[in-house]
């Protein structure tokens, strides 16, 4: 979830905390409106849908539809590559490995009792281990090195 902005947690004390989108991010976001084959229309607000707008298929379950699902390019090189996310909204390897930790924090405070959303599973059974906090320095050092 790299759109702008960012869901903030209503919890106290919150679940995740992401970043906030840098300046000049958040004007870039949209407002779409889809119609369903049941002629019910859906508003979505994004600085890039992705798929969705050329599949149409939205208003699925959030995790399963294609709203803000993109192609995803290879990492070779990645080091080279700053800014990151397709809305350039994180500026270093460090700003992407946070996002991920907080989006696992997030995925996991908010899908439903017994769901296991595919973006946070490899094969559908289980949910993948999120990335420590304590592991971060590790794994920006393994993407430098890609």
């Amino acid at each position: 979830m790299t759109t702008c902005p960012r869901p903030v947690d209503t919890a106290f004390p919150p679940r995740f905390s992401f970043a906030q989108c840098p300046g000049g991010i958040e004007d870039k976001v949209r407002t779409y409106e889809f119609t369903t084959a049941t002629g019910d229309k859906i508003r979505r607000a994004s600085s890039d849908p992705g798929r969705a707008l050329l599949t149409g298929f939205v208003g699925g379950p959030p995790l399963l539809d294609d709203w803000n699902k993109l192609d995803v390019p290879g990492l070779h090189g990645v080091s080279q590559t700053a800014p990151y996310f397709h809305n350039n909204s994180a500026a270093t390897l460090e700003d992407v490995v946070d996002h991920y930790i907080e989006f696992f924090k997030f995925v996991l405070a908010t899908v439903p009792p017994g769901f296991i959303p595919p973006l946070v599973s490899t094969d559908g059974i289980h949910i993948d281990r999120p990335p420590k906090p304590e592991e971060r320095a590790a794994l920006v050092a393994y993407l430098r090195k890609l």
